[in-house]
């Protein structure tokens, strides 16, 4: 890759460079999830993953609590579906973070193109 040479760049440019330049973690990227125009659907999907988690564990620890077979079928079923759908919707975010590095990298590489035409 052409490396740009720090000197023909004005400060600004050097700023998103190093702002760019820097690769996320997990966290960080997790944490990007809630910015910008997405943030009010992430965390309704956070919350409603949360109060499923939640349910599904409830049900579950009836369900381990049950004495009879239709009892336990009750309370287990539902603490099944619960959890497959609360690992579904976080596991729905994944994407979106790695869709987000994928921006990060294609905006830096746009920065120095543009910069290096000059």
């Amino acid at each position: 890759m052409t490396t740009i040479v720090p000197q023909s760049l004005s400060e600004n440019d050097q700023a998103i460079l190093r702002r760019l330049e820097h690769q996320p973690g997990f966290f960080e990227l997790a944490a990007g999830l809630f910015r910008d125009g997405n943030a009010w659907p992430t965390v309704a999907m956070m919350a409603a993953e949360i109060g499923l988690f939640v349910g599904g564990v409830w049900c579950a620890w009836q369900f381990s609590q049950a004495g009879e077979v239709i009892e336990a079928l009750r309370w287990g079923f539902p603490a099944l579906g619960m959890i497959l759908m609360s690992f579904t919707i976080k596991f729905a975010f994944w994407p979106v973070m790695h869709i987000n590095r994928l921006k990060r990298q294609v905006a830096e590489l746009e920065l120095r193109l543009t910069r290096s035409a000059r």
